[in-house]
């Protein structure tokens, strides 16, 4: 069952025309975030970040809606008690009607809030899987352009692009520079370095702001570990210790290879954070409270 716009759907329904604003201008606006279950039954990965930044993404493009974090937050409980096996949710905003011209033709949005099914791959008891990385061909799109916090179906269309060639080419992702050639981002992935035991990562004004970003910059703070945010020049990357890419399914995706550059991966820090962020994960954990939101009751 979805639910859209204040009722609950079978799954089958919940459709965009292939003639909508959404499909042909890329206007849809989204979020994902992962559901644990633990002994306090199923709990959502930091619920209200992502509710919140849902919100603003639907802002940022212009859509009029009447969505609050509290009603979005207890729809996500609502959809995942009506559905069993619930890994992910996607909260999802389109305008649905026929794009007759570049503007759509009302700016109200239908939402859509879905369960996804537990994917294998998100597996925390499996070992880390590193990666190998390839730089992309141009920059990612500037905050001029579009702003790193809006979630728009449009801004991914480098990112699938790029990455599709770079799979061709024998790697499994993608790694943007800004326009002056410094760090960015994957094709939907956060990146961090790692350098004498310090993490270094891009400011918010050129990334997204990367929810699981946030709960591993937390776990480094509650152990000791130095965060430096900032713009991150390319040949930093090309010799750090380590690098790795972070996601909602993919909490620490350690990267072995950068083009013909090779790194340990994964290296301690990475192991480290997985190990702690699991345990965050499996309600084992100081900051477990702070991460996980009980979706019962």
């Amino acid at each position: 069952m979805i639910w859209r716009d204040g009722q609950l759907i079978p799954y089958g329904e919940a459709t965009v025309h292939v003639l909508s604003h959404a499909a042909h201008r890329g206007s849809e606006v989204f979020d994902v975030l992962r559901v644990e279950q633990t002994s306090r039954g199923a709990c959502a990965v930091g619920l209200r970040e992502h509710v919140v930044r849902f919100i603003r993404s639907m802002e940022l493009m212009g859509m009029q809606h009447q969505a609050t974090a509290e009603r979005l937050s207890a729809v996500v409980a609502e959809v995942v008690a009506a559905n069993g096996n619930t890994g992910t949710i996607k909260l999802v905003a389109s305008w649905v009607e026929e794009a007759n011209g570049v503007l759509p033709a009302t700016t109200r949005p239908t939402i859509f809030v879905a369960s996804v099914p537990i994917d294998p791959e998100s597996d925390r008891s499996q070992p880390l899987t590193p990666i190998k990385v390839q730089s992309a061909p141009g920059p990612k799109i500037p905050n001029s352009v579009l702003p790193p916090s809006l979630k728009v179906a449009a801004s991914y269309t480098p990112g699938i692009r790029h990455k599709l060639k770079a799979v061709e080419e024998g790697f499994d992702e993608i790694l943007f520079k800004t326009a002056s050639g410094d760090l960015a981002e994957s094709s939907s992935l956060s990146c961090i370095v790692v350098s004498d035991g310090r993490l270094i990562a891009p400011p918010l004004d050129t990334v997204l702001d990367g929810i699981t970003r946030r709960l591993l910059f937390d776990i480094a703070e509650s152990e000791n570990i130095v965060i430096d945010v900032r713009p991150v020049v390319w040949s930093e990357v090309q010799q750090a210790d380590e690098v790795f890419l972070s996601s909602t399914n993919k909490v620490v995706m350690p990267v072995c290879q950068l083009d013909s550059q090779r790194f340990e991966a994964p290296g301690p820090i990475s192991q480290q954070l997985t190990a702690l962020s699991n345990a965050v994960l499996a309600d084992e954990h100081p900051l477990s409270k702070r991460w996980l939101t009980p979706l019962a009751g």
